[in-house]
C-alpha cells in the first residue's frame, strides 16, 4: 500500500468527531446580528477586566511533591450582541462560572507561574490533569492554574451532550462570544494570580488553547512571556482546515456562509490589524509541519508577523503531536529558565 492511501491521523480525527456530532443541537441562524460587533474598537470588543472577582478555593488531592486545588470565580464577561446578552443573563447559566485547575509543585516558590489553555472538546478528564498538567508542572517546576473555556468541562450546558459542542459552531454570534468570554475570563484569571503574589505569569496553551493564547499574546501585555503550542489565530483559516470543524462548516454552508465569509467578518472588525504585544525574545512557539488543523504555511505567516521569535518545528501532524509532547515541554523547560536563570525555586 501507498504512503498516499494511508489517512491523514487528523482527518481520521475528524471523521471521528463526525460521530458525537450527530447529536449536536441545531444551531440558530445569527448571521443578521454580526452588526453589533462592526465599528467598535478593540478595546471594547476585546476588553480588559476593571477589577478582581472574589475566587473561591477548594483542595483537591495531594501526591508526594505536588498539589491540587480549584479555584472558581463569577464571570464578569458581558457580551455585546442584544439578543445574546439576554439569553445570557435571563438565568444562572454553568458557563457563568470561571473554574481553573491550579497544579502547584512544592519547590515552584519563587518560579515563573504560567495560565495554561486546553484544547477544543477536551473534557477536563483526570488524565489530562495528571498525565499532562502535573507532567507539565513537575517538569518546568512552576505553578500552573489551567483555565476551562466556556462550554466545555464543568462549564458544559446540562443538555449539552459532549464537552465544547456550542464553542464552535454555525451560530457565529455564540461563537463570537465564547472567544470573548475565553480571552475576559483568562484575562480576569491573570489579575487573580498577580493580584495573589508578584513574579512572571505566561501564557500557554495547545490547539484551541495554543490559538487563545496567540491571540492573548497579542492583546495582553501584562503576560511576561508566550508559549502558544500547535495554533494560530486566523479564523478563516482554522475554519477551511480543521477536520474537526466540519460540522460546523456544513451548517454555515445551509447558512449561505463559507470559510471565506467567516474570515471576512474577522478581517472588517479589525482583527488581522492585531500585532503581538509581547517582545519578540519572551515568545516561543511549537508547531507541526503535518499539521492539518493548523497548517504550517498560516503559522509561519504569524511568526514572521511575530519578529520571528524562537520556534520548535515537529516532524508530524496536529494529532501525531501527542508523542512529541514531553520534547516540546522540554523546550519550554529551557525557554523558562533562559528567560529567568535565577529563579530556581525553593
Amino acid at each position: 500500500m501507498s504512503l498516499r492511501a494511508v489517512p491523514h491521523l487528523d482527518d481520521i480525527t475528524g471523521k471521528v468527531v463526525r460521530l458525537p456530532q450527530l447529536l449536536r443541537s441545531r444551531p440558530h441562524n445569527t448571521l443578521d446580528r454580526l452588526g453589533a460587533y462592526e465599528g467598535l474598537p478593540m478595546e471594547d470588543l476585546f476588553p480588559a477586566p476593571a477589577e478582581v472577582p472574589e475566587v473561591r478555593t477548594e483542595k483537591r488531592w495531594r501526591l508526594p511533591g505536588v498539589e491540587s486545588e480549584d479555584l472558581m470565580f463569577d464571570s464578569l464577561y458581558e457580551p455585546i450582541e442584544p439578543h445574546f446578552r439576554e439569553h445570557y443573563h435571563r438565568r444562572k447559566r454553568r458557563i457563568q462560572t470561571v473554574y481553573a485547575r491550579r497544579i502547584r509543585p512544592d519547590h515552584a516558590s519563587g518560579r515563573p507561574r504560567v495560565l495554561y489553555i486546553h484544547g477544543y472538546m477536551q473534557p477536563e478528564s483526570l488524565v489530562e490533569e495528571v498525565g499532562l498538567v502535573t507532567t507539565m508542572a513537575r517538569m518546568l517546576n512552576v505553578e500552573i492554574i489551567q483555565l476551562q473555556p466556556p462550554y466545555h468541562g464543568r462549564r458544559k450546558p446540562r443538555g449539552s451532550p459532549y464537552s465544547g459542542e456550542l464553542y464552535w459552531t454555525a451560530d457565529v454570534v455564540r461563537s463570537v462570544e465564547a472567544i470573548r468570554q475565553t480571552l475576559f475570563d483568562a484575562r480576569t484569571l491573570l489579575s487573580v494570580m498577580q493580584s495573589e503574589k508578584d513574579g512572571p505569569v505566561g501564557i500557554a496553551g495547545l490547539s484551541l488553547g495554543g490559538s487563545l493564547a496567540a491571540m492573548l499574546t497579542c492583546m495582553e501585555s501584562r503576560f511576561d512571556f508566550s508559549a502558544p503550542i500547535i495554533g494560530h489565530m486566523d479564523m478563516g483559516a482554522l475554519l477551511r482546515d480543521a477536520p474537526v470543524l466540519g460540522a460546523m462548516r456544513k451548517d454555515l454552508a445551509h447558512f449561505g456562509w463559507t470559510h471565506e465569509d467567516f474570515g471576512k467578518f474577522f478581517t472588517e472588525i479589525g482583527w488581522d490589524e492585531l500585532k503581538s504585544v509581547i517582545p519578540s525574545e519572551r515568545i516561543m512557539l511549537l508547531a507541526a509541519r503535518d499539521d492539518h488543523f493548523f497548517l504550517s504555511s498560516i503559522v509561519e505567516r504569524m511568526w514572521e508577523q511575530w519578529g520571528k521569535p524562537e520556534i520548535h518545528w515537529y516532524p508530524t501532524s496536529h494529532m501525531g503531536f501527542i508523542p512529541y509532547v514531553l520534547g516540546g515541554v522540554g523546550h519550554l523547560r529551557r525557554f523558562v529558565n533562559r528567560l529567568y536563570p535565577t529563579a530556581t525555586g525553593r
